[in-house]
């Protein structure tokens, strides 16, 4: 009889405590709920291995030894496979860790050592902090708080505006592709993943671009057609569809998650539906509140979440945990695989593709919205057409209630240039992960972030980032030619936004009185850290046209406040899910 296959991915997050010196310590381990942290009397190695019900437990390599993952794991996690794992870590073999299929993420605990890694695609937010006799490490950098307010106050003013910023300075995220080994006195940190270009032809064309982005994409979904129903957050726009229409394809029973609105000016449930209708995909809207429970002051964050649309999370949240979801996709890192981050005539003469295409794409220059010398200025290797903002970006957001800052960036618009090489899920969305899905048992998986889709990325050239088309600038040409043959023209060649932020200004502009408790009133911890000016705060909240411009930095603010406040509150004794074990 085939022996029954062990549930993947299911492994929800990891923590441990790990003293060196001395002789080798006892080991106390425990699979638990996810959130559930143990409290032991014993001075030894302390792990938690949080994992869905039902999950069965990660074998140990040997008595003296312990494997902890997080994230999701594609195939049967079996003795043999944690020791091939185990050799590949302790044996310095990198180049066979990094082939090892899946996100892999977690730790491995030795007498003497301890690896903390995380793959190149790994969604996970892994943090450690460490002495000279001392390691902890968790998904959760709470953990690793001695108390509260240890935040770096600059970067708490940067959340106000908006930046995604990691607050914590005493604790260090381990980034994609790297292991992190510590022993007693000693951290080194070594590159074990790179995202290396994808091997294709010279001058390989845009159709055959998204053939292969197809096939990657397909790739990366198929683990998760075998696993029950799998939920989408689709949002109505094409990254969201491209995932949708790789998993139906591969045979995955999918529901759609639509986080609908009844502001017309937002509403992209059209869209969204019509693809589900297209696909044949159950569609599920999910109206949003926008109304007094947006803002909670119970909320609990480990890291500030400050987007404007936590609530509207939440409540998706609940509908997917409600329906048996424990597998939800979504279309994140679209923007980055396959949209501009520089594009200019330097990328189109030079770059790797055949001279017809070169050639459209110059007289497509010729019709832009850009002039001619500024088109001519493009052609020198730094030069890019979208040094003031790829088409959809905006620049720093206004933030006039906010006192100046001593480093002078209160003002001034965020610095142009290319993002970061694939750095991984922001602090915020690792915050939605430890406080929305991973309570409710949900594996937020993702996709578009596949190694092979980030190979095809870093081989393809900026050219093929932007199609300026009769006056027109075209965005994600290749994933739009990938889902040409998959969708009605009226999906694939939406060209522009709706009003995205309407909801949450509409918002601002009726609950003032709200905001200006809970960020102006003399109990606000932003006052008292004397970054929010109360009397400026006051003077924006007076006038409609600055409420509406400042709204983003506003709820960015109210939700720095609400993180600050449950900050305050963190202490040993009130921790969620502390249980004794002796």
């Amino acid at each position: 009889m085939e022996p029954v296959p062990v549930p993947v991915g299911d492994y929800l997050g990891c923590y441990g405590r790990v003293p060196f010196g001395g002789g080798p310590s006892r080991i106390s381990y425990v699979t638990a709920p996810f959130g559930q942290r143990p409290s032991w009397s014993d001075p030894g190695r302390h792990l938690v291995q949080w994992a869905a019900p039902g999950t069965a437990r990660v074998p140990f390599p040997s008595e003296r030894e312990r494997l902890l993952l997080t994230g999701v794991v594609h195939g049967p996690v079996t003795p043999a496979w944690v020791g091939r794992l185990v050799s590949a870590l302790k044996e310095g073999r990198h180049a066979e860790l990094a082939r090892m299929p899946g996100e892999l993420a977690g730790a491995l605990v030795t007498d003497h050592r301890v690896f903390l890694f995380r793959s190149a695609a790994g969604e996970e937010g892994l943090h450690y902090r460490c002495s000279a006799d001392l390691l902890r490490f968790s998904t959760d950098p709470t953990d690793l708080l001695d108390g509260p307010g240890e935040f770096d106050p600059e970067a708490v003013r940067r959340s106000c505006r908006g930046e995604a910023v990691f607050v914590y300075p005493g604790v260090t995220p381990v980034p994609p592709g790297r292991i992190v080994t510590v022993e007693r006195g000693a951290v080194t940190t070594a590159a074990y993943d790179p995202v290396t270009p994808l091997e294709l032809p010279a001058r390989t064309t845009m159709a055959e671009y998204a053939g292969t982005a197809w096939d990657l994409l397909l790739e990366a979904v198929r683990p998760y057609a075998g696993r029950g129903r799998t939920g989408i957050l689709l949002s109505g726009g094409l990254d969201s569809a491209a995932v949708l229409a790789a998993l139906a394809a591969a045979g995955a029973d999918v529901v759609a998650y639509h986080r609908a609105t009844r502001d017309p000016l937002a509403d992209e449930s059209g869209y969204a539906r019509a693809v589900c209708e297209h696909l044949g995909v159950p569609f599920v809207p999910v109206v949003t509140d926008h109304g007094a429970g947006y803002l909670d002051e119970r909320w609990e964050f480990p890291h500030p979440y400050n987007h404007t649309a936590y609530r509207w999370l939440e409540q998706t949240a609940e509908r997917v945990a409600r329906d048996g979801i424990t597998f939800l996709a979504w279309g994140r890192e679209g923007d980055r695989i396959f949209g501009p981050a520089r594009y200019g005539l330097h990328g189109v003469l030079t770059g790797d593709l055949p001279a017809r295409e070169k050639a459209v794409l110059c007289r497509g220059l010729l019709t832009s919205r850009w002039e001619l010398p500024r088109i001519l200025r493009s052609a020198a290797p730094g030069s890019s057409l979208l040094d003031d903002g790829a088409p959809g970006r905006g620049g720093g957001r206004p933030a006039d209630f906010l006192t100046p800052s001593a480093a002078g960036r209160d003002g001034a618009p965020a610095a142009a240039g290319a993002p970061p090489e694939h750095p991984g899920p922001t602090p915020q969305e690792h915050c939605a992960n430890l406080t929305l899905w991973r309570p409710r048992g949900i594996q937020l998986c993702n996709p578009l972030g596949s190694k092979g889709l980030r190979r095809l990325s870093a081989r393809m050239p900026d050219a093929y980032r932007l199609l300026p088309h009769q006056g027109r600038l075209i965005t994600k040409p290749v994933l739009r030619l990938m889902l040409s043959s998959r969708f009605p023209a009226a999906v694939w060649r939406r060209h522009g936004r709706l009003w995205p932020g309407s909801p949450h200004k509409d918002y601002v502009l009726g609950h003032r009185h709200v905001l200006a408790a809970l960020i102006g009133g003399p109990e606000a911890h932003l006052v008292r850290m004397g970054i929010v000016d109360p009397l400026r705060l006051a003077g924006v909240l007076a006038e409609p046209a600055r409420l509406r411009l400042n709204a983003d930095a506003l709820l960015s603010t109210a939700m720095t406040e609400l993180f600050l406040r449950s900050d305050a509150r963190r202490t040993p004794a009130n921790r969620r899910g502390f249980t004794r074990c002796l």
